[in-house]
């Protein structure tokens, strides 16, 4: 059995006080004795401004004080317990907590659901004593948490050096504390303030962290390692509210092959989901994407730095340097990165007059000629209405103090002035001490620790800036479509709904669908009522193909022919009788359009049909319900193919219309997500006067 199986939560941050586990005034340690492995990580918590109670029944005193029998004993509320003993105990100790005022605990022993039924039953206990006493729960299975400018370390990881800053991190691979803990410190102006393992998750999950922290005046950034999302419409407002809150959210997500999720739900219990549809569903939610522990720090440094009223969309970014390497550099790594370097042409006359030999003003490589007018090159381009943020890559180590200040601190100068951010890098790794120091003073100043890293962080910066002005604290309501009250038809996928129920649904939602008329069992063919030539085939089958249930280019004439065959294969093969009937449709191209239930939710799947689907093996997503510059965006994943965006003569597909169906398909997702499994339709036909739905394939849920 594992944590996926078991009741879902129902104690969330709405129900008790995290602030009581987090930063508690009062805290119970149960099980700690002197001498114990991780003892020394708890020692710092002994200097932190709350109460500390030791229970421990075979010790007379722990870290020098007195020891009580129970938490009972102690006699006193408790914001958090802290609980290093044995699985059983452990549970015991939950239980006895329910009774007395306790706010939290932090739990570390496995042997929960994780292991085995035995280990699950005791996870419902926890959950049970949760919910009797309104406590959150951290862990178990997990290393606990640390509050760094509070000095509160109620963990077993080791302690690794830690500055106290505005990065809240919660990671359900708890080891992955230590490197994001490593990258940050490697970042000397870089802080963290939570550092929380997640464990199984058992009562307070994602959702309640990021819910939590959303709030939390000390977090300026919330950072995430995730294995998978337990309840993601809680795990999605609670991003909202972040973002809203002025909180930019950045995620590694583990396990993206085969061999990594096994290796995850071999140690977490927690089956893992596909990645694509987590980097789908967090690039649409605004959260940052990373790939290991430092791009996880570096996307919210520069954040986490700046004043938020220096915040900007990145959009358009000067880069100036002394060098042709660093100019050079700098630019194809913003090509990767995505940050857009715009060509500044208009500065191209003024660049040549006063840097002679220089032609490219963007980047700018200022070389030494640009030294006596060092400061009137900062002032040009921060005044620019056409660059909303500025980089200046330079040698700025230690051993470069003597000739960088001086330009380093006319660089930073502008940024009050002008109200940009301006960002100094080292050409590698981190800034020296007294560049640090100096960035540190300037509101709209910010380091970063190499090109790379701080292109990650400026494009993060514009893509949080960009997503929090169009995300609302509010999630995107559909209507929901009621389930067609029709037999489905076994399918080796499931149970499918039939054609004509599943055209109707198509059509009521605002997705255009081909004519087509069917005809029963023991129906004469009678009058079609659109021309010919036809498609003839049997309407309630999923794959056709397979039994040569389809005839393209019907005559008239041949129609009843056409149908009779696809009688007789029916009755061969054992399928559903009904024919169905269409007009060939002219194509100028094919789309693939589907909804599939992800385990994040509803999602629309779009892409090119007919071969293109199979010989690009490419499809893009978003979740639904979308929004207009959602379904633009996704079209617009498409543009290096062409064929949408019109070739070789050919004009581009009606983008309008498109984006229409794409929206509709993603309200239609949306509302029928009780009850609708999966709906492919494929082909869509691309025709003169717009789009064709000629087929679907709709499975539902038992």
């Amino acid at each position: 059995m594992t944590t996926t199986e078991l009741s879902p939560t129902t104690v969330t941050s709405k129900d008790v006080d995290l602030g009581r586990i987090f930063t508690p005034r009062t805290i119970a340690v149960v099980g700690l004795k002197d001498g114990a492995g991780f003892a020394p990580y708890f020692e710092p918590t002994m200097h932190s401004d709350a109460e500390v109670f030791f229970v421990n029944p075979k010790y007379d005193t722990v870290f020098g004080q007195k020891t009580y029998p129970s938490l009972t004993a102690i006699g006193r509320p408790i914001d958090v317990v802290y609980c290093v003993t044995g699985a059983e105990v452990t549970t015991q100790v939950a239980e006895e907590a329910a009774g007395l005022d306790v706010g939290g605990l932090v739990l570390i022993a496995g042997g929960f659901a994780e292991m085995d039924q035995a280990g699950a039953a005791r996870q419902e206990r926890l959950l049970d004593a949760a919910r009797r006493g309104g406590m959150g729960i951290v862990g178990p299975n997990g290393l606990g948490y640390v509050n760094v400018p509070q000095h509160i370390s109620l963990t077993i990881a080791s302690d690794h050096k830690r500055r106290p800053g505005g990065i809240s991190v919660v990671s359900q691979s708890g080891a992955l504390l230590s490197g994001i803990a490593m990258a940050a410190w490697e970042r000397p102006s870089v802080g963290l303030n939570l550092l929380v393992s997640a464990g199984n998750e058992a009562v307070t999950d994602l959702a309640d962290y990021i819910d939590y922290l959303a709030d939390d005046p000390a977090t300026t950034a919330i950072a995430l390692v995730i294995e998978k999302v337990r309840r993601p419409k809680e795990f999605f407002a609670a991003v909202r509210r972040a973002m809203v809150k002025g909180k930019p959210v950045a995620a590694l997500k583990l396990a993206r092959s085969a061999r990594t999720q096994e290796l995850a739900a071999s140690h977490t219990g927690s089956l893992t989901g596909d990645a694509w549809v987590y980097d789908v569903a967090f690039k649409q939610a605004g959260i940052a994407i990373a790939r290991d522990p430092e791009e996880l720090v570096d996307r919210l440094a520069i954040l986490e730095q700046l004043d938020q009223k220096y915040w900007t969309e990145a959009a358009n970014v000067a880069i100036i340097t002394f060098t042709g390497g660093f100019a050079s550099i700098s630019m194809d790594i913003a090509t990767d990165e995505g940050v857009n370097v715009p060509p500044l042409d208009d500065f191209r006359d003024w660049v040549s007059t006063n840097l002679p030999g220089v032609k490219v003003p963007n980047p700018l490589d200022a070389t030494g000629l640009g030294t006596p007018i060092w400061p009137e090159i900062v002032d040009k381009y921060a005044g620019s209405d056409d660059v909303d943020a500025l980089l200046f890559v330079h040698p700025l180590a230690d051993e470069d103090e003597g000739i960088g200040v001086a330009v380093t601190e006319t660089f930073i100068a502008q940024a009050e002035v002008v109200g940009k951010p301006f960002i100094v890098s080292n050409c590698a790794t981190s800034l020296g001490t007294w560049a640090e120091t100096l960035v540190s003073k300037n509101p709209g100043a910010a380091t970063g620790r190499g090109p790379r890293s701080t292109m990650r962080g400026l494009q993060t910066l514009g893509d949080f800036v960009r997503s929090r002005a169009k995300v609302t604290a509010d999630e995107q309501r559909s209507a929901v479509v009621p389930r067609p009250a029709v037999a489905t038809v076994p399918q080796p996928e499931g149970s499918m709904l039939p054609f004509a129920d599943t055209m109707k649904l198509l059509e009521n939602a605002g997705i255009p669908v081909a004519p087509y008329a069917l005809v029963g069992e023991d129906e004469e063919v009678g009058d079609v009522p659109f021309a010919g030539p036809y498609v003839v085939k049997l309407a309630d089958v999923g794959h056709r193909t397979e039994h040569g249930a389809v005839v393209l280019n019907v005559s008239a004439t041949d129609l009843a022919d056409a149908v009779e065959k696809m009688r007789r294969i029916a009755a061969k093969d054992g399928l559903a009788p009904t024919v169905a009937v269409q007009p060939m449709v002219q194509a100028q191209g094919e789309a693939f359009l589907g909804i599939q239930n992800s385990e994040l939710g509803p999602m629309v799947v779009f892409g090119l049909g007919g071969i293109f689907v199979e010989v690009l093996r490419r499809v893009g997503g978003r979740m639904a319900p979308l929004s207009t510059d959602d379904a633009y965006s996704l079209i617009a994943e498409f543009e290096d193919v062409k064929v949408m965006h019109g070739f070789r003569g050919r004009p581009a597909w009606n983008h309008v219309a498109l984006a229409e169906i794409l929206v509709n398909a993603g309200k239609l997702a949306a509302g029928a997500t009780e009850w609708v499994g999966s709906l492919d339709i494929n082909p869509m036909i691309v025709t003169d006067d717009g789009f064709l739905a000629v087929d679907a394939l709709c499975i539902v849920k038992d």
